[in-house]
């Protein structure tokens, strides 16, 4: 008894009384907030965790969000895309995903379990509630393309991604979960799909990063973040008033500019140096039909032996590449 009360106390100690009053932070909550105020949530994606699942399983999502719209999804195909997503048989889903401008999409397996995940979640909701995923990528027809001028009309991704937003969600009064590289969503991104909305509609969108390092200091930093997932707002907070160079911006600021330009809050997951990539589809690279199709694009558009179009030059840079996202 004494060795057992000896034990207990030193695993008491080892939580502070601050730690254990401390509730537990809830991003998906923080999340679901941001839409009382914004009809859009958009947040970089692929995810690195697993939060998206997590808030697409969340109870409270259905009936504050309507629509999700992603990135990896061919806009001609939204037919087959809303068919599958209210239960129908579908055998050739894969084709939403596989057949878009970005040969990288076809061997992801985030959207091939999301688009499941959302099917199988609104067989749970009633009509009202039920949850539409949006295709965005512009809407072309691979079987067209037999040359680099048959994708030119394609090219334009953002301007495709503006159309259904703006007709889908914007118009119609409805609210929306965006997921797409950060590229496409900052406030300040110019020609970013947000950034168009917002000339429009302005204040639409409430715009996450995903946390995949600091530049300098990231160990301290991260400690600052805390052990656990959270949601932390730019402005007023501590990440607000750090100097820009420190997150992992795409063009050049000002000397003193703070914070990170146009987000709006930073989702962190766990350290960088723990983060995982996202694995390949193992259906798509063993589709033999599927890599001669991508095969036959990379020749009719003309694209370098050593560009990601071709499925042999996109497999050898996720070999070497390790499973980590910083390995």
């Amino acid at each position: 008894m004494r060795l057992f009360l000896a034990v207990l106390a030193a695993a008491m100690l080892l939580v502070s009384p601050a730690d254990a009053a401390q509730p537990r932070p809830d991003p998906a909550a923080a999340v679901l907030a941001a839409f009382e105020s914004h009809a859009i949530v958009a947040k970089s994606s692929p995810d690195v965790g697993t939060f998206v699942f997590d808030l697409i399983r969340d109870p409270r999502f259905p009936g504050r969000v309507d629509d999700i719209a992603v990135e990896c999804g061919n806009a001609r195909l939204q037919p087959v895309l809303d068919a599958y997503i209210a239960g129908s048989a579908v055998p050739e889903i894969s084709h939403v995903w596989r057949d878009t401008t970005q040969p990288s999409c076809g061997f992801s397996t985030f959207y091939e379990q999301l688009f499941a995940l959302v099917r199988q979640v609104n067989t749970t909701l009633p009509a009202s509630r039920k949850i539409r995923v949006l295709a965005t990528d512009p809407p072309i027809d691979w079987s067209h393309v037999r040359s680099p001028a048959d994708l030119e009309p394609f090219l334009d991704r953002d301007a495709s991604i503006v159309s259904v937003v703006k007709t889908q969600v914007l118009q119609k009064n409805r609210k929306a979960l965006m997921l797409f590289g950060l590229g496409h969503l900052t406030h300040d991104g110019g020609s970013g799909a947000v950034a168009q909305l917002e000339r429009e509609y302005p204040g639409a969108a409430y715009v996450i990063a995903d946390h995949r390092g600091f530049t300098t200091d990231n160990a301290r930093l991260e400690q600052r973040l805390g052990s656990w997932s959270a949601l932390v707002p730019l402005k007023g907070s501590w990440l607000g008033s750090l100097e820009t160079t420190y997150f992992p911006v795409n063009r050049d600021y000002p000397p003193g500019t703070r914070g990170y330009p146009g987000v709006d809050a930073y989702l962190y997951e766990g350290p960088a140096d723990l983060l995982l990539r996202e694995p390949l589809s193992a259906r798509a690279v063993l589709d033999a039909d599927y890599l001669a199709e991508l095969r036959r694009r990379a020749t009719a558009i003309d694209a370098p032996p050593d560009s990601i179009e071709w499925p042999e030059t996109f497999f050898e840079r996720e070999r070497t590449s390790g499973v980590l996202l910083r390995g």
